[in-house]
C-alpha cells in the first residue's frame, strides 16, 4: 500500500522492507513496535490508506458484484455504511500487521532514527535538492564533456587522435 512514487520516502520504506523480509526476527526493546507504528505514521501510511479507500471501496464493491449479482442497492448499502466504516475501526491491526517488517529489519533505536528523519522532512528536501543536482548536471554537462574530451585528446600519445577535434 505504500506508493514509491513518493520519491525518497517511497525508497527509504522500500530499503526498511528488504531488510526486514531478509532478516529474523530479532529481540525488540518494548517500545519497538510503537517506535515501528509511529514510522509507518511519518512515511504517510495512514494517508495512503485513507486517500486510498475510495478505490478500496470500489474494489470491495466490484468483488461484492461479482458474487452477489443483482444485488447493486445491497452491496452499495453494505460498503458504504458497513465494510469501509469496519475498516477505519479497525485500521490499528492493519498498522500492526504493517510493523512486522521493520521489526525483523530494525532495532528499535534504528527506528527511531527513520522516524527522525521522515518527521524532518529531509527526504523531501533532499528530492527538491536532487532535482535540483540533476538540471545543474543537464545544463553543465556538455561544456564538461567537451572539455575532458579535448583535453584527453590533446594529451593523448597517439598523434592520430591529438589531431582529433571535438
Amino acid at each position: 500500500m505504500i506508493d514509491h512514487r513518493n520519491g525518497w520516502r517511497g525508497l527509504a520504506l522500500a530499503c526498511a522492507f528488504a531488510v526486514a523480509v531478509a532478516s529474523p526476527l530479532a529481540a525488540q526493546a518494548p517500545n519497538a513496535a510503537e517506535e515501528a507504528r509511529r514510522v509507518l505514521v511519518a512515511a504517510g501510511l495512514l494517508d495512503q490508506i485513507r486517500d486510498g479507500a475510495p478505490q478500496l471501496a470500489e474494489q470491495i464493491s466490484e468483488h461484492l458484484r461479482q458474487r452477489n449479482p443483482g444485488r447493486d442497492a445491497d452491496i452499495r448499502h453494505a460498503v458504504e455504511t458497513v465494510i469501509m466504516p469496519a475498516i477505519g475501526r479497525r485500521i490499528d491491526e492493519l498498522l500492526t500487521i504493517a510493523t512486522e517488517p521493520l521489526l525483523r529489519g530494525f532495532t528499535a533505536e534504528e527506528l527511531e532514527v527513520i522516524r527522525r528523519f521522515l518527521e524532518l522532512r529531509l527526504d523531501q528536501r533532499l528530492d527538491g535538492a536532487l532535482q535540483l543536482v540533476a538540471l545543474e548536471i543537464e545544463r553543465e554537462s556538455p561544456a564538461w564533456v567537451r572539455k575532458v574530451a579535448e583535453e584527453t585528446l590533446a594529451q593523448s600519445r597517439d598523434s592520430r587522435l591529438r589531431g582529433l577535434r571535438y
